[in-house]
């Protein structure tokens, strides 16, 4: 299924010459190495654009390498090209150029242009333990030790370029005899079976080279006895569409975005680049993204209208996939694949967002939690790239909106336990954790956007009464304590509350008679609030609480708590 709708995708970049047909590929060409017809090197030319980066040029195909020696036609790096040895190993290096030597004159024997026959006579003179003192590779040493790579020009023009050539690689290239052919699963059509697969680039973690989607190496991963790519029979020309597709997808970081260990990219069928721009600023959720106009704009999608975006027409009736991939060794997961309604995956997304909506500080400006916040709330204390092995379970609910994974809740909970820090980000998760899984009526009752004071539920009224009772303490002492009940007691509150109830009571009780003293009229205020909750608490306190129940407390104690600090702002303006 993946790879027939890349295929797809992959005619349609064709049709629109947005990519080289399949015996040629896009890649990062850092130099052009001119030579002149006896094949010496005459000039190194720089083909970085303005801002440093090598420039992407059609080359001949490959399947790309992980390891061995394997050289590309007509470009490589310059180990392979002009035998440098950027690992100290020149042994190696110089077998890396008599590959590429044997290549070349092999393929370029029956070409007789100009371009070939410099060529052919580079390699036939190139002397690779004298390339670092050569009058134009000298200068750029540096960056062609550390792999940029070269492709051969002559006149001014790449090979790439040269009619014959050109030629001789088409037709190299669409021989079938001495190739074992089959029926293409993805096709139905019978055609050279593909022994290796594409490299796929431009996924986050994996391999800078590229990792493949299909590969076999050992034995254990072979059914029947059959051997590499017998196991996924897909044609030579399947494969290379597949993998020049997607490799064009996640190249493109406008249509691709990252969270945790998943890379993910999209795109519509038979349609333009806005509808993948569109989904995937939605997802990343990039501030500069989503003013009001671009609100409007999803509202309209979300009611089935057409609109304009960056002056291309969306159609919230157009098919649209969503593809996410994460690495593993030297291959690719498929985390999730998914096909939708464009309009759809906009109302699901919305639907999330609705969920999520919580009264906030008064110093949040953002209107929305973007998904790599959210992961972002769930790290270990300390952690660069501790993210929770639930991104890619996350995502697809929220894509699909279906229930929540349950260690959204359980990581949650777990962080606010760990640092004591009960924030607006985390209350929003928790509510909007309740709100979709919890099929506990009385527990959907605290996933309000502001305090309830209507519901009885009993882990709520126990996050309202520990609110109180910490604001309590911080009134009576002047906020001058470095550790808080919240600090003590909050873990075993929210889940063991009926052993800590009494320890805190008591405490209320000595906090009450200094706020009696110095504030009479605040304490009675407090007291009031305090026991209009307790009567309302059963009196047999639970002796613990549920994770679930956990959460609902916490959404208690924060909308209470921020009931505190909107009326001191109230006051203060």
């Amino acid at each position: 299924m993946i790879f027939y709708e890349l295929v797809k995708l992959y005619e349609q970049l064709v049709q629109q010459q947005k990519i080289s047909a399949t015996e040629w590929m896009d890649e990062k060409v850092s130099y052009g190495l001119m030579l002149d017809r006896e094949g010496a090197v005459v000039q190194l030319l720089s083909m970085k654009n303005e801002a440093g980066k090598a420039r992407i040029m059609p080359v001949p195909q490959h399947p790309g390498r992980t390891s061995g020696v394997l050289p590309f036609f007509l470009w490589d790096n310059g180990t392979y090209l002009l035998g440098l040895d950027p690992a100290g190993k020149p042994e190696k290096a110089r077998e890396r150029f008599e590959a590429s030597k044997r290549l070349h004159l092999d393929l370029l024997k029956d070409v007789d242009s100009e371009a070939a026959q410099a060529v052919k006579n580079f390699f036939l003179t190139w002397n690779p333990e004298e390339a670092l003192e050569h009058g134009e590779i000298k200068p750029e040493a540096e960056e062609l030790l550390k792999g940029a790579n070269l492709v051969f020009y002559y006149r001014m023009k790449p090979l790439t370029e040269d009619e014959e050539i050109v030629r001789m690689w088409e037709f190299h290239g669409n021989r079938q005899e001495e190739k074992e052919t089959g029926i293409c699963l993805v096709t139905g059509k019978e055609e050279p079976i593909a022994r290796l697969h594409p490299l796929i680039k431009g996924v986050r973690g994996a391999q800078p080279s590229g990792a493949s989607l299909v590969s076999f190496n050992a034995e254990a991963f072979c059914s029947y006895e059959l051997e590499s790519g017998k196991n996924a029979q897909t044609g030579e020309e399947t494969a290379r569409a597949y993998g020049a597709a997607l490799n064009y997808l996640l190249a493109d970081r406008d249509r691709t975005f990252t969270a945790g260990d998943v890379t993910v990219t999209g795109w519509v069928e038979e349609g333009t680049e806005g509808y993948s721009d569109l989904m995937m600023a939605m997802l990343n959720q990039e501030e500069t993204l989503r003013d009001e106009d671009i609100q409007n704009a999803l509202k309209k999608l979300a009611r089935g209208e057409n609109i304009t975006w960056r002056e291309q027409e969306i159609d919230p009736d157009h098919p649209f996939y969503v593809l996410g991939l994460s690495p593993n060794a030297a291959r690719l997961s498929v985390r999730f694949f998914l096909k939708n309604r464009f309009g759809e995956w906009l109302a699901h997304i919305r639907a999330h967002e609705k969920r999520l909506e919580l009264v906030r500080p008064g110093y949040v400006t953002k209107p929305y939690l973007p998904y790599w916040m959210i992961l972002e709330e769930l790290k270990a204390p300390g952690g660069k790239d501790t993210i929770p092995p639930l991104t890619a379970a996350l995502l697809q609910s929220i894509l699909q909106d279906s229930r929540y994974p349950d260690e959204l809740l359980y990581c949650t909970i777990r962080r606010i336990r760990a640092d004591h820090r009960l924030s607006w980000k985390r209350a929003a998760i928790l509510k909007a954790y309740l709100s979709k899984n919890s099929t506990n009526q009385k527990n959907r009752e605290g996933c309000s956007v502001g305090l309830n004071t209507e519901t009885n539920n009993q882990a709520y009224l126990l996050g309202r009464m520990f609110s109180l009772l910490e604001n309590i303490q911080e009134t009576s002492t002047g906020g001058q304590l470095n550790t808080t009940i919240k600090d003590q007691y909050l873990n075993s509150m929210c889940s063991t509350p009926a052993l800590v109830m009494a320890q805190l009571l008591k405490l209320k009780e000595s906090h009450m008679k200094k706020l009696r003293r110095d504030k009479p009229g605040l304490a009675i205020t407090l007291d009031q609030q305090l026991m209009e909750i307790i009567y309302r608490l059963e009196i047999q306190i639970p002796r613990q609480l549920s994770l679930e129940e956990q959460a609902v407390f916490m959404l208690g104690y924060y909308h209470q708590t921020q009931k505190r600090y909107e009326i001191k702002q109230e006051k203060e303006g």
